[in-house]
Parts: structure tokens; C-alpha cells; sequence
């Protein structure tokens, strides 16, 4: 049975949101003030054993204020609470105060229990062993997840590069990527499934997904859509975004022979599958063609921001935004310091855009260089600035993934040439702090430049990538309510390839039972670029993929090099 989780619903427009469990019995969230109309606060699961038949208080507190919202019990598990029928505390309902209040339940964890809890206990821990659920022991010898495939000769990175400009078809064999791993190696993918112990904390449940629990694991399933109807030219290093019109928009990248590509926006229609080049017209000044940039959507101003990227030796911190109903550009001035930056990662939060990480322009005798800051847009303002932030940041990084489920932004891999990383950091936005949590199960192999995306149930997608030698092929899900990782399978299994953009499409009815991803584009690293269109539907309950993922020893490699010569 799943253990005991409670969720939030605090805007009509949001999905509900699962309160962590900071403590030991514990759960809290940060809701900003002034309070909203209406908060909906639900739990599901087991009862904890230890609150029986008390009742548990549902309060929020703000600036030494507190109030109460209500009370769970073990028969009433939700509540509703409106700002209108109660007498609330001016500090929070003050327009002024723009602030965090913080949304706790707490459980009382007491060492002795009432006659009838004791035996609750009892039938509970009698029904678990009659319970048919399957546990998997830790069988097998540990996978080597610092070793990638050696599928054929491509070129790597020099031993003189510090950091890249950009994913480079061309690289000499002199030198190759180094892989910096996470102390979690030693965990085999079957912990994914079940422990000894069970799982700690369950996936988020909504409306929208459910879990398909003891259900035969399906695998993923790829289809090529690519038409021959007119579509964007073979790219990487590009960006895709999906906005409120059910329409996704490709923006840049470069193709062919190292050019910057000239068909630079294209808009697909994920219902026809139908791809289409929109005339855009320029208020002041047009976007120069670029790569490694972002491109954000923004629902409230219905527009794309485009920041940074590079072309050729140029970088740029230039602001772009892009009306999705005019299809008009427009150069946003702006106020304050911009970073200068390419192969960053940009997520809007509160209707401000968070840029972390990436690549930078730096003096002789070192060109460019990698970053672990945080910087913030504010489209309002028009200005930057930078966060005061908490916790152990991340190395220095750039081409790393950033993916946002509620208030937390998972950021994997990337790297800082020639180290590779498969770590895995998590930003808690409310308050702006850093934390690298122990996972489950074994990580990808260090990578940069892969596509990810956010799926149901508190799920995020990592596929291909780069490994400092060769692209990647691959592809695993990250759960974020279980903290553990699993390598899936695809039938059939895409081209390997970098550089390249996924984006999950919205649920089309309440109880449809996988993700629908799509990828776009991307390169090998070996002079191919790519302008295929794939559909992955992932199931909730996915096969995973045992592939032993192992190279060529060294000193293989090195008798091939002299063959060469000779």
C-alpha cells in the first residue's frame, strides 16, 4: 500500500502539488502571499500508524503569524479552505506583503499507541503478507556506468580544449572526454522496481496520470514521423518550445558544413504531425542566426523568450521575444548586468526567466569557460539580477539538462571539457536552495547535450547525449517521488545523436496510459545532422532495457591508433 502523501491545490489552473516530506512525519510547502482565494489540501494512502484516531492540525505560518486552516483525520483526509469565511491575519492577506508563507502539517511520531492503533497495525502488517507484490533482490555484478560503448571511430575532443563553443562535428583523436561519476554507481537498475524496504515516498498522483501498479512493463515504442512534405533542415544545437495553442516552435541550430541554419523558425502542428514556416516580421532589430541559445515560453504574455547562444567565436546575452500571435520579434532593453552565455538552461518560474549554468567568453590564456551561477530575467522589470542562494552549488557546467516538476528544477549532467558528468542536483525554487540527493538505481553515463523532458507521475526523460567520445543512444526516466533512475527500452531504438530537443505532449483524456514524446533533430558528431521527427510513447510502467554499456580497454584502443599510423 502506498504510504501516506499530501498534495496541494492553491490556483484552479495548476495541477495538484505534493507537499515534501521535510522531517520525519513532517510536510511542508511555501505558498506566496497574500493568500490565495482558496487552498484544497488532500492526502492519500496509508494512515501513519502512529497518529491513529488524533486529530492533526493544517496550518500556515508567516513572519510569526499563524493560522489555522483545519484538521485531518484518519476519516477526513482533505479539506477546503476559503479566504472569505475566515478571519485572516492582515500581514497575509495584505496586498504589500510579497512574501512566502509556509503551508506545514505535522504528525505527531510518539513511541506508545492506543489498544486500537495496535491493532490497525496488526491487520495492516497481516494484509502485507498476504500481499502479492513482487520484491527483486540485488542480483548481478555491478554495471560499469564509467565506460560507454565504443560503437565505431569518431573524433573526440582535444586535450587543449578547456571548454566547447559548441557541439563540433570535427575533433581530432588526441585526446578524449573524462567521466566524473556520482558515489550512487554501485546500484543496479532492478532497485528501480522494489527494495527490501520498499520504496520511500510514491509518485504524485493527479487527474491526469495514474500508476499502473502490477501491470506487465511495456516497452517504448518509436515511430518516424517525418514526412516529405516541407520540414526544417537537418539541425542541432537548436531550440524547441511548446506554447498554449497546442503548437511547438523550433528556433535555430546549425546544419550542414557548420552553417547556421536560414530557415530559422518552423512551427509543428502535434495533432497533423504537419510542420509549417510562419513569416515573421521584426519591430527593431532581427535575432542574429545563432545555437546553444533558449527559447521560453510565456503564457501570461503569449511569447517566446530567445536569450544568448553563439555564432561561430560570438557570443551573445542579447533578449528576444517573440509575439506567438503576431509573429513579430522584438529586442527587449533591459536594465542591469546580462550574463554573456550558450548551452545554458532558462525555465521560467513566476513569470521570471532563470538562467544557470553554461558556457562564457573568458581572457587569454584560457578562451571561454564554464559557469555554476544563477541569473534572473524579470520581463516586468526589464532587468537582471542575481538570487541570494543556499546550499552546495554544482561544478561548473554547460549542455546539462534543466527540467522543472512543481517547485523543483532537476538539473542533469553537462559538462565543463573534458569532464563529463552524470550527477544530479535539485534547486528548490521557493527558497532558492541547493541540494544532490542520495538516488537509487544507476545513474546514465556522464553526458552532455541530451534531450530531456518532465512526464506524469513526477517523471523526467533523459535521451542521448554526448559523452566527450561519442554520441548516445540511450535513454532513461528519473523519478523524482522515488528519487531512483531506470534505462528503458525503445523499439526500435533511435540513431544516437546530440544536440537535439524532446518535449512531451499534453494528455488528451484523463485516463490515457503513457507519454507521448517527441524528439527533433540533432547530429553524431561525425558530420551528420539529422531532421527526423520521432514519436515515443512511454508507458508508466516501461520495460527496462539490461544493456550492459561497456568500451573497448584502453589498450586496444591504442594498438587501433598505431595500425593507423603504420
Amino acid at each position: 500500500m502506498e504510504e501516506f502523501n499530501i498534495f496541494c491545490i492553491s490556483d484552479v489552473n495548476e495541477h495538484p502539488k505534493q507537499l515534501p516530506r521535510r522531517e520525519e512525519g513532517i510536510y511542508s510547502q511555501y505558498i506566496p502571499t497574500p493568500v490565495p482565494e482558496q487552498l484544497i489540501i488532500f492526502g492519500l494512502g496509508k494512515w501513519p500508524s502512529q497518529v491513529g484516531e488524533l486529530e492533526v492540525e493544517v496550518a500556515l505560518t508567516y513572519k510569526d503569524v499563524h493560522l489555522c486552516l483545519g484538521m485531518f483525520t484518519e476519516q477526513t483526509r482533505a479539506l477546503c479552505w476559503e479566504r472569505k469565511h475566515c478571519e485572516v491575519p492582515g500581514i497575509m492577506s495584505s496586498e504589500a506583503e510579497q512574501g512566502m508563507a509556509k503551508l506545514c502539517i505535522e504528525f505527531i511520531t510518539g513511541s506508545t499507541n492506543s489498544q486500537t492503533d495496535k491493532a490497525k497495525e496488526e491487520n495492516s502488517s497481516d494484509k502485507k503478507i498476504n500481499e502479492s507484490t513482487p520484491k527483486i533482490s540485488k542480483k548481478g555484478k555491478t554495471k560499469d556506468a564509467s565506460k560507454p560503448v565504443k560503437q565505431k571511430r569518431r573524433s573526440s575532443i582535444t586535450k587543449g580544449e578547456k571548454t566547447p563553443t559548441g557541439p563540433t562535428p570535427k575533433r581530432s583523436r588526441t585526446g578524449k572526454g573524462k567521466a566524473l561519476h556520482t558515489d550512487n554507481d554501485t546500484t543496479t537498475d532492478k532497485e528501480n522496481i522494489a527494495t527490501e524496504n520498499g520504496l520511500k515516498s510514491s509518485p504524485e498522483t493527479n487527474k491526469f496520470t495514474r500508476m499502473i501498479e502490477g501491470g506487465k512493463p511495456r516497452v517504448a515504442i518509436c515511430k518516424d514521423l517525418t514526412s516529405r512534405a516541407p520540414h526544417p533542415s537537418s539541425r542541432w544545437g537548436h531550440s524547441m518550445c511548446m506554447t498554449d495553442n497546442n503548437t511547438a516552435v523550433v528556433i535555430g541550430g546549425q546544419g550542414e558544413r557548420q552553417q547556421l541554419v536560414k530557415d530559422s523558425v518552423w512551427c509543428l502542428n502535434p495533432v497533423t504531425r504537419k510542420w509549417t514556416c510562419p513569416e515573421v516580421f521584426t519591430e527593431s532589430q532581427k535575432p542574429e542566426y545563432r545555437m546553444g541559445h533558449t527559447a521560453t515560453y510565456d503564457p501570461t504574455l503569449r511569447c517566446i523568450y530567445v536569450y544568448g547562444g553563439s555564432k561561430n567565436q560570438r557570443w551573445f546575452h542579447d533578449v528576444h521575444m517573440l509575439d506567438v500571435q503576431e509573429w513579430k520579434w522584438t529586442l527587449l532593453k533591459v536594465a542591469g548586468k546580462a550574463p554573456t552565455r550558450a548551452y545554458h538552461s532558462a525555465t521560467l518560474y513566476r513569470n521570471e526567466l532563470w538562467i544557470f549554468g553554461g558556457v562564457y567568453p573568458r581572457p587569454d590564456p584560457q578562451p571561454d569557460g564554464c559557469s555554476n551561477e544563477i541569473h534572473i530575467f524579470s520581463p516586468v522589470s526589464e532587468n537582471w539580477y542575481q538570487p541570494i542562494v543556499n546550499g552546495e552549488k554544482p561544478l561548473c557546467r554547460s549542455g546539462h539538462s534543466a527540467t522543472m516538476i512543481n517547485d523543483q528544477l532537476v538539473i542533469f549532467g553537462g559538462w565543463d571539457a573534458p569532464i563529463c558528468y552524470n550527477d544530479l542536483h535539485i534547486l528548490d525554487m521557493c527558497v532558492v536552495e541547493w541540494s544532490k540527493p542520495k538516488v537509487l538505481g544507476t545513474p546514465p553515463l556522464p553526458r552532455s547535450w541530451h534531450a530531456s523532458c518532465a512526464l506524469a507521475n513526477s517523471r523526467i526523460l533523459i535521451h542521448g547525449g554526448y559523452d566527450g567520445n561519442l554520441a548516445l543512444e540511450d535513454t532513461h526516466i528519473f523519478n523524482l517521488g522515488t528519487l531512483s533512475w531506470m534505462r528503458i527500452r525503445m523499439d526500435p531504438t533511435p540513431t544516437p545523436r546530440c544536440g537535439h530537443q524532446a518535449l512531451s505532449l499534453p494528455y488528451y483524456h484523463e485516463n490515457q496510459e503513457q507519454d507521448e514524446v517527441l524528439i527533433f533533430g540533432g547530429g553524431d558528431n561525425d558530420g551528420a545532422f539529422f531532421h527526423d521527427l520521432i514519436s515515443a510513447s512511454i508507458p508508466l510502467n516501461p520495460a527496462l532495457d539490461h544493456t550492459m554499456t561497456v568500451s573497448k580497454p584502453e589498450i586496444l584502443e591504442n594498438i587501433e591508433n598505431q595500425m593507423e599510423v603504420k
